[in-house]
């Protein structure tokens, strides 16, 4: 297994560890040994859920409280822009990717149009 290493996760990612549905050992990622990243924008998504109950916001709070949440600095935004320029992908799905790419980390994530993006210093894996 792979320790050490800096993991971002997006939305998606973040989502589905909340309720429980994902083991990333199968990844060949040890979580303990991981750093473990989430944007700004994800960390937005999340904590904006409609009709959230008592136990999924501390769930998320205690979530968020395992992670560091990364701002939208000046590296991250050039990157951003940079990957928003040259493909389709939505801007906030950008930022999570060049999240990524600045902290030199796997971008965790099932979403397709990240799965199969193609950009200098960008590494992901995806969700089964």
């Amino acid at each position: 297994m792979t320790s050490g290493i800096n993991i971002v996760f997006d939305t998606c990612a973040a989502i589905l560890l909340l309720k429980g549905n994902v083991d990333l050992s199968s990844l060949g990622i040890d979580i303990d040994e991981a750093f473990q990243y989430i944007s700004v924008i994800t960390r937005m998504e999340i904590l904006a859920k409609n009709d959230m109950k008592a136990e999924e916001e501390k769930a998320i709070n205690d979530f968020l409280a395992d992670v560091t949440v990364i701002p939208l600095g000046k590296i991250v935004e050039q990157k951003t822009v940079e990957i928003r320029r040259k493909t389709k992908i939505k801007l906030p799905d950008c930022i999570v990717a060049a999240t990524a790419i600045a902290l030199d980390a796997v971008l965790v994530t099932n979403d397709s149009h990240l799965l199969y993006l193609s950009f200098p210093g960008y590494k992901v894996t995806g969700l089964s």
